[in-house]
């Protein structure tokens, strides 16, 4: 059984008191380098990132540390587009359990004041910025799960190869934690500035983009569209 840990945006500390024990009391952490960073001396020593690529390394990996006392951590919901998914996929649901955080895109929900029953979700975390186009119509209001920090440009790009170049980004960071920012620019003007906006890089780590498509042809003729990417 391995225990899949949510970690929020205020880190490892932020957990409940159970939760946080499950991870202080594991025998073998795995997780991406900037997640196992964030733990302290308390924690077990065996810390273990995930391979790369994931896809033909991880097999390997579960095989290593197969047994009791593994826990993975996971950003915030571990089953939206995160490690979750993955390791269910490959164990069975029998051999996973999850434990949560509040997800990225319930906070860019959060952020922009969007309901999630007019927002969609469209991942590009393992798929290419083009998959983002057949969900560009008028009126559509779009969370995207970025890959890495080159997203918020790519997305920009895309928007204005579309003919939506005064698409209107917003770009949030840090979602959840003290330090969250927001920057809003048009598509054009990003790709114009290279990734930069209002004197911030927007494609930087970590980042959490929420942009917005209004009125310019062809696929958006008329009513504003909303992307949200994270």
């Amino acid at each position: 059984m391995i225990d899949v840990v949510g970690v929020p945006a205020d880190g490892p500390e932020a957990l409940p008191p159970a939760i946080r024990a499950l991870v202080r009391d594991a025998r073998v952490l795995l997780g991406s380098p900037r997640l196992l960073g964030l733990l302290g001396p308390q924690d077990p020593a065996d810390r273990r990132p995930w391979p790369a690529p994931l896809a033909t390394g991880l097999p390997r990996l579960l095989a290593d540390v197969a047994g009791e006392g593994v826990v993975a951590l996971a950003s915030g919901d571990p089953m939206v587009s995160g490690i979750g998914t993955t390791l269910v996929r490959h164990l069975g649901a029998e051999a996973v359990r999850i434990h949560p955080a509040v997800s990225s895109v319930a906070l860019a929900r959060a952020a922009m004041r969007w309901s999630a029953e007019e927002a969609r979700v469209v991942g590009l975390v393992s798929a290419p910025p083009a998959a983002l186009v057949p969900h560009l119509a008028p009126g559509a209001r779009l969370l995207v799960l970025s890959a890495d920090e080159t997203t918020p440009l790519a997305l920009a790009r895309l928007l204005v190869q579309h003919g939506c170049g005064r698409a209107e980004l917003t770009v949030l960071g840090d979602l959840g934690a003290p330090s969250q920012s927001r920057h809003e620019v048009t598509a054009e003007a990003l790709v114009a500035s290279r990734g930069r906006c209002r004197g911030s890089t927007c494609s930087r780590s970590g980042c959490r983009t929420t942009s917005a498509c209004p009125v310019p042809p062809p696929a958006c003729p008329t009513t504003p569209s909303r992307t949200t990417a994270s």
